[in-house]
């Protein structure tokens, strides 16, 4: 009997599972050996790596599988969080949207709401109207305003009208739509030089490395600068808590 592609794809994460059940399972991020109790589905209690223990998987609840190898750490998860600024983050394995529970708190604290609590993970769905573009549904982060919108608007860059060429700020993420760092985008923003009217642009070249690296599409391959960025992050908050 021969297997469709969907099962075919089913039976190679299957395998995948099965054969990292036994195996040491590290975090994507900061490559730490991780703890695997896959029993505990709640994920409450959560280790940091004190004392000498291996921090804890998170469950995932974009692509979490329990004896995949494709793992994420806890603490790894918190510091991505907490590097946006914001209560959502992307996830290192499939870059979905999540955030931490409202109350999963590791000491049990009802409504606890600083991620440095929480543990247990779920997706940042759109859920309302951004005050700022006036789009619906979208994924609200601060201030009333979605996620692109924040972006742009504390990374306001400097990008190329394709038309008349012209320099405009553009507060919002227009580097989301392009397929290389100096493409022109697949959208369009108004021109309020000669053009007047809706026009692709580029970013300017000058301002592409202020462009957040968790936050490129996939093809401009900086995955691993941001994961980079995190290990660089946990290890200066390590050293932090070390000083007192």
């Amino acid at each position: 009997k021969r297997l469709m592609a969907t099962d075919k794809h089913d039976a190679a994460n299957n395998e995948a599972d099965n054969s990292s059940g036994g195996g040491v399972v590290t975090c994507a991020v900061c490559l730490s050996d991780l703890s695997n109790d896959d029993n505990d589905n709640d994920n409450d209690n959560d280790s940091d790596g004190a004392l000498g223990s291996p921090p804890r998987k998170a469950h995932l609840p974009c692509c979490f599988r329990p004896r995949s190898s494709d793992a994420v750490c806890l603490p790894c998860m918190r510091t991505i969080i907490n590097m946006t600024g914001t209560h959502i983050g992307r996830c290192p394995l499939c870059r979905s949207y999540v955030q931490f529970a409202s109350g999963s708190s590791s000491e049990g604290e009802e409504g606890a709401q600083t991620a440095q609590l929480q543990t247990r993970l779920e997706k940042a769905v759109p859920h309302g109207r951004c005050a700022m573009c006036m789009q619906t549904p979208r994924i609200i982060v601060r201030g009333g305003i979605c996620d692109a919108c924040d972006l742009g608007v504390n990374n306001r860059l400097r990008y190329a009208c394709t038309q008349c060429e012209r320099i405009q700020v553009i507060p919002h993420p227009m580097w989301r739509y392009m397929e290389t760092p100096t493409s022109a985008s697949t959208v369009t923003w108004a021109c309020h030089g000669e053009c007047q009217t809706y026009t692709t642009w580029t970013v300017w070249a000058d301002d592409v490395e202020r462009i957040p690296p968790e936050d490129t599409p996939e093809s401009w391959g900086r995955r691993e600068r941001w994961l980079a960025d995190v290990r660089a992050e946990r290890e200066r908050r390590r050293q932090e808590e070390e000083r007192g």
